[in-house]
């Protein structure tokens, strides 16, 4: 395993700086921030991400990209000019990475109908998101298993925290709890709390409304084997 010291960390699209700042709307979806370090991260050893490059790795997960299909992103790229669109840009993708300076694309925003009614929301990130999303779902499960659980968790967490930001008001807060099941004297007593972003992201109700499973049904992919984080 490599040891050299890289600015960049392992969590490409879901580290954000260590501020109350958040994606911005975009027109057709959000767009996410560059990946920092910062103090809330729960591990600081050496990144691995040139690891994550090796290409056996790459070949995997454009192999499992392919098979999982899925439909383009923000950019209109489909999964099978993927193939084609790295061999021209990779040597420029795969330096960002290593540096940190690697910036994922806007999540495309859809709507997809319910059984019972509704609509249930959905974000499409783009296939070369994906793509490295997988590089990362593939690397280091059998070397690493505990920092890849702890990394998972952190993520997970991080976009509670993101959740809870964007419904900004009160009010907002206290109707979203209890659209996604939490009681009212929960949800009052939380949409109403001093605390923290960070703080509240742990809470009993944004970890009830939003659980691991409502991740997992966006495609946010695991680090680890662990689920419902």
């Amino acid at each position: 395993m490599s040891r050299k010291r890289q600015k960049n960390q392992l969590l490409l699209a879901f580290m954000a700086e260590d501020r109350d700042e958040f994606p911005t709307a975009a027109a057709e979806g959000t767009e996410l921030p560059v990946a920092k370090r910062n103090s809330e991260s729960p591990t600081r050893t050496d990144s691995l991400m040139e690891e994550v490059c090796q290409r056996d790795n790459l070949w995997k997960a454009l192999t499992r990209v392919r098979a999982n299909k899925g439909a383009p992103g923000v950019d209109g790229m489909t999964v099978r000019e993927l193939r084609k669109y790295l061999k021209r840009h990779w040597p420029k993708i795969r330096d960002q990475l290593l540096t940190g300076t690697y910036r994922p694309q806007a999540v495309k925003r859809v709507e997809i109908p319910k059984p019972d009614g509704g609509v249930r929301k959905l974000g499409i990130p783009t296939v070369l998101d994906r793509f490295i999303q997988q590089a990362v779902g593939y690397f280091g499960f059998c070397q690493t298993p505990s920092v890849l659980r702890n990394l998972d968790s952190w993520i997970r967490r991080r976009l509670r925290c993101f959740q809870w930001k964007q419904w900004k008001r009160g009010k907002t807060r206290f109707a979203e709890l209890r659209k996604r099941g939490v009681g009212k004297d929960l949800a009052a007593q939380t949409a109403g709390s001093s605390r923290g972003l960070w703080h509240i992201s742990r809470s009993p109700a944004l970890s009830f409304a939003l659980p691991g499973a409502y991740f997992d049904s966006l495609g946010l992919p695991h680090l680890s084997e662990t689920k419902n984080v």
